[in-house]
């Protein structure tokens, strides 16, 4: 696969992570471009990588995580809001959303609207992935705690 084909097959995932968590579409494209200098720099190394999206998304985030420690700004201070969301139709996905905290966030939103599996997520995030998965069980707890008080 050549890079134009990965980057044009994963830029669009790459970019919509990276704005979900930082909420700032500038940041999130000159992320995007050192998430894919870096992806130009491995290509020796993608025959040995076994999950192609978990690997991109692991860079961008592990790309955002280093941007966020040299301007001293901390995840928590990013993720208090949410952007607007998108269309019409998400308005509500938003609204539960924000009922969660960031890592519970960000692994419901991987794994339904990223469509992500918890080794992706556990990859991207750096975590085991029987985090992920107990994050996503208390998070859909109270996603439905909060369905059931509206």
């Amino acid at each position: 696969m050549s890079f134009e084909e990965i980057f044009y097959e994963h830029s669009p995932a790459v970019y919509r992570y990276l704005c979900f968590k930082l909420q700032d579409e500038r940041l999130a494209e000159d992320l995007l471009q050192e998430t894919f200098l870096a992806v130009h720099q491995q290509m020796d190394q993608l025959k040995e990588v076994l999950d192609l999206r978990s690997w991109i998304l692991g860079i961008a985030h592990h790309k955002m995580v280093d941007y966020l420690r040299k301007r001293r700004l901390s995840t928590l201070e990013l993720e208090h809001d949410l952007p607007s969301p998108p269309q019409k139709d998400s308005l509500e996905l938003w609204e539960m959303l924000r009922e969660l905290d960031g890592d519970a966030r960000t692994i419901i939103y991987g794994l339904y609207v990223e469509g992500l599996t918890y080794a992706e997520l556990a990859h991207i995030l750096d975590i085991p992935e029987g985090t992920v998965k107990s994050r996503a069980h208390t998070a859909r707890a109270r996603l439905r705690r909060w369905m059931e008080g509206r």
